[in-house]
């Protein structure tokens, strides 16, 4: 550990005479906020992939508008949350019938057309007239799919070969690994699961040499709601046994496994859990939940700033792995779709920037607590809480989730906030990502300011004299917290064109200056030549 700073001064004694002349940029002292920092060792190792997508399966109810993913620009966006999966699931998944004789939509055909000759990985945009068409007909769309959803009436469709080789080339042209829900409610007679449309759909992917990895079923907990079907943890268990068999005789002999995607764990949920992993928990490789904070309809702005809404996913991640620990406590845990709020998310509110104390509270916590993926619903499609929209165009939590990628790195740290800043202001530290800008060693801490001041974050005395690169995240324009754009160190971020995303660029911090994060805002802080032992 490095000796203290300066002969006989403390540190935060020493942070004060280093801001400046008669103390013009000295913080009020209640302002002020010691951090504490645990390097020696890692708390938690994540996946590569930590931060991973979703597309919904609605996209997918007219399969027309799967064309959406052929555009270059929403690939150029995916590429920049490489490594990631991409999971294809959600409610539709249950009710999505793949035909291998269906013929592909005219969209479709019109995409693939215009791709001929050509690398199907550096292809052109869709055809601007199916384009445009789309675009004109996807509010419709989207208001039918709400319409299903708030009435839980859901109709089943079929999707073709066409449809699935959209799917795969978005995923594997984006640098995103494909996980694909199957349908977990086509049953026999005596509610056995029918794989016969499974075995269809893996003889087809087998044959065009796709690497998928599967699921099967969407929150099997509330199949009655849905359906009127109910399917105990025990059958559940022996579904996914079947399922794992179909794919031990398949060229997907090793390929992964993910379930059973339950919701929130309450109740009977718990319970379905427990009964799916004594039963059936040996055939899968990851447990996979779902969290939402709030109802999307009923949310309000100050339940996405309200600390205690964050703090209750804590429970929940609590529930969930004492139940893997009773049971299998050797699985992985994923956080297999998590949004701010369920039903498409908060109108105005899942898709500005209020939503990111949610978002990286929630990747904070995950990380710490020793979940090893966190897949977000949605990366594009339906609803309020895309990360892109519906003209392709990147959100908040996109900006926030392209920051997390660059700068945070799989290794986790303990760090807390000395005092009584409280629940408020909330810190995160992990070991750096390493890239060209910045090496083993090094640190980053991000944090989120509730409070309606500005905070300054001092940190230990052995990184004191460190250089620190901040990367402060504010509402760009004039709606504030709502909205829809955001600017990185005074910059607002947007694509440079199609094909490329801006420089995330940093602004240097004199070594000994305190951390400023101003009233409601986020940030990550990377600590440059911080030499921690456990990041080499």
């Amino acid at each position: 550990m490095a000796p203290r700073p300066g002969p006989g001064l403390s540190p935060p004694l020493l942070s004060l005479l280093l801001l400046g002349p008669l103390g013009a940029l000295c913080p009020r002292a209640q302002d002020a906020v010691e951090l504490a920092f645990l390097t020696e060792q890692p708390l938690r190792r994540l996946s590569p992939a930590f931060l991973s997508l979703t597309v919904d399966a609605n996209l997918a109810t007219d399969p027309r508008f799967l064309a959406f993913l052929g555009s270059p620009k929403l690939r150029t966006l995916a590429r920049g949350l490489s490594p990631a999966y991409l999971r294809f699931g959600g409610t539709k998944t249950d009710f999505l019938i793949f035909d291998p004789k269906k013929e592909p939509t005219f969209e479709e055909r019109s995409y693939w057309q215009s791709q001929v000759n050509q690398d199907i990985c550096k292809s052109g945009p869709i055809p601007s007239e199916v384009q445009k068409k789309l675009e004109l007909e996807w509010p419709f769309q989207e208001q039918l799919l709400l319409r299903e959803q708030y009435q839980k009436k859901f109709k089943n469709s079929t999707y073709s070969r066409s449809s699935v080789d959209m799917l795969y080339t978005f995923a594997n042209c984006s640098g995103l690994d494909l996980i694909f829900g199957l349908n977990a409610l086509l049953r026999t007679a005596d509610l056995q699961w029918n794989s016969s449309n499974a075995q269809l759909l893996l003889d087809y992917c087998s044959s065009k040499n796709y690497n998928i990895s599967w699921e099967l079923g969407n929150e099997p907990n509330s199949f009655r709601k849905k359906s009127g079907i109910f399917i105990d943890g025990l059958q559940l268990g022996e579904d996914f046994i079947e399922l794992h068999k179909l794919l031990r005789k398949s060229t997907y002999k090793n390929a992964k496994l993910y379930g059973p995607d339950v919701g929130q764990p309450r109740g009977n949920t718990v319970k379905m859990l427990k009964r799916f992993l004594e039963a059936g928990g040996g055939v899968i490789d990851s447990v996979t939940w779902h969290h939402y904070y709030l109802n999307g309809r009923l949310a309000t702005k100050e339940d996405f700033l309200n600390p205690d809404v964050l703090d209750t996913f804590i429970s929940s991640v609590q529930k969930i792995f004492q139940v893997v620990e009773e049971t299998r406590p050797s699985k992985k845990v994923w956080l297999g779709e998590t949004s701010s709020a369920y039903g498409g998310g908060a109108p105005l509110l899942s898709n500005t920037f209020a939503a990111g104390f949610m978002w990286l509270d929630k990747l904070g916590l995950s990380a710490r607590m020793g979940i090893e993926v966190v897949m977000r619903q949605v990366f594009f499609g339906a609803g309020n809480y895309h990360l892109v929209d519906e003209n392709f165009e990147p959100l908040p939590d996109y900006w926030l989730s392209l920051l997390f990628k660059k700068l945070v790195g799989t290794r986790v740290f303990m760090a807390s906030v000395k005092g009584r800043a409280g629940s408020k202001l909330r810190v995160y530290l992990h070991c750096t990502d390493i890239n060209q800008r910045y090496k083993e060693g090094d640190l980053t801490l991000y944090a989120i300011n509730l409070h309606n001041v500005t905070k300054h974050l001092q940190l230990p005395y052995y990184l004191f004299n460190k250089q620190v690169d901040k990367y402060l995240v504010k509402p760009s324009g004039l709606d504030g917290l709502l909205s829809k754009s955001v600017q990185l160190n005074g910059q607002t971020l947007r694509m440079v064109d199609d094909q490329t995303l801006p420089a995330l660029t940093e602004k240097p911090l004199r070594p000994g200056s305190s951390l400023g994060l101003p009233a409601f805002s986020y940030g990550f802080f990377v600590i440059r030549n911080a030499k921690v032992a456990a990041c080499i």
